[in-house]
């Protein structure tokens, strides 16, 4: 359950009020770092719990320095850009802004407005201190929470498709050429054929299949954006033309209807009430690492409990070790192996080490994408995305 008491974000372009909140809900972890203790699992492979709202000295914590001048709001910021400016852990906005009743609209923020620090109760809290003028309602000038240049391709173009939704799409059945590909202002003739609404598809081809580390399972494919066409002539087949190509449209390329407005809902910043436990499979933009601003494909989805807006530390996930040194007999004796005489050394995981922090933009039912909104070191594949946690 996820509270509505603080700060939230309108990708579109809009922030309103979140505190974060809710209760607890069980889930299957997806890695071992959340699996019960048992004699088949290294010493220490355990979890914290979910944290829960910061205490008056946790929230002090929270920032670099509480004598920071205030912040003038700039054409181009994001949210991040103004938490990263206060706070040491920006997934704790939410929490930490200030719902300040004097100020017209104080759940927007635009360029110009003063951010600083205020004590409510005893507690820092970050708000806004000056309006240069009156604003309105639907003012295109507010920030957004994070560059929406960044996750727009990742609403109209890149999808995760299973392979039957695969299957059941729309193919490129030649060119007019017959060459081996085609490119922008070729006609190309798709079936079956195209009966719905749109005049406007996307041409995308087959990628990496997806599969979860923990099960085996598979999560589906992830397109590859290859172009745009545009109906000319209705029928079986249906002729189009290519308006505009990125890659190579090949003979089987997938068709799919192009999304006009890709912002048209509210992403809401909030910590997950519930332990998410994901692991980074894919990386869309690069082949080994990425890093701030670029996005992330996580094996969980809305099946987990995840919404878009969701925040995730990333973490590096601790190495298991063997130890050589303990003399702990309990321990060794829960080690030995075939010969009940000869003990092995005990395996012990090292603690996951965070590094960054995520934003969920867009979930399916097992996997989502989403944008690192902050990393102290380069994100690879196999690193984890989990709930902050108390520990």
């Amino acid at each position: 359950m996820r509270s509505s008491n603080g700060l939230s974000v309108l990708l579109s372009l809009s922030l309103t009020t979140l505190l974060l909140g809710g209760c607890a809900t069980e889930r299957p972890p997806v890695n071992m770092a959340n699996m019960p203790q048992s004699s088949g699992l290294p010493i220490g492979a355990t979890r914290g719990p979910v944290k829960g709202t910061l205490t008056p000295e946790e929230t002090k914590a929270q920032f670099i320095s509480l004598k920071a001048d205030e912040y003038v709001v700039k054409k181009g910021d994001t949210l991040w850009s103004i938490a990263n400016h206060f706070l040491k852990d920006p997934y704790y906005w939410p929490e930490i802004w200030y719902d300040n009743s004097q100020i017209k609209n104080p759940h927007k923020i635009y360029p110009g407005d003063r951010i600083g620090i205020m004590f409510i109760g005893g507690r820092p809290r970050l708000g806004i201190t000056m309006r240069p003028h009156i604003r309105y309602e639907g003012d295109a000038s507010e920030i957004s929470s994070i560059p929406l240049d960044m996750i727009k391709p990742f609403f109209s173009y890149d999808q995760i498709m299973t392979q039957k939704e695969l299957e059941a799409a729309p193919y490129i059945l030649a060119n007019r050429d017959d060459s081996l590909a085609a490119s922008m202002g070729d006609v190309i003739f798709a079936r079956p054929e195209l009966t719905g609404n749109a005049e406007s598809y996307a041409i995308v081809g087959q990628g990496k299949h997806l599969v979860d580390p923990a099960t085996g399972a598979s999560l589906g494919y992830r397109t590859i954006y290859e172009g745009e066409a545009k109906i000319m002539r209705r029928g079986d087949p249906t002729e189009m033309r290519i308006i505009k190509s990125d890659r190579e449209v090949k003979k089987g390329d997938r068709l799919v209807p192009m999304i006009a407005e890709p912002f048209d809902h509210d992403i809401i910043p909030s910590i997950p009430a519930i332990p998410i436990d994901a692991v980074v499979i894919n990386l869309p933009d690069a082949l080994t690492q990425v890093g701030t601003y670029q996005v992330v494909i996580i094996n969980a989805g809305t099946a987990n409990g995840l919404v878009p807006g969701d925040l995730l530390r990333i973490s590096k996930p601790g190495r298991v070790v063997k130890d050589t040194y303990t003399q702990s007999q309990k321990e060794l004796s829960q080690t030995k192996g075939i010969d009940a005489l000869m003990p092995h050394s005990p395996l012990v995981k090292l603690p996951d080490f965070p590094i960054g922090t995520a934003m969920v933009f867009r979930t399916y039912d097992r996997v989502s994408y989403a944008l690192v909104v902050k990393t102290k070191r380069p994100i690879h594949i196999g690193d984890l995305a989990q709930t902050p946690t108390a520990d």
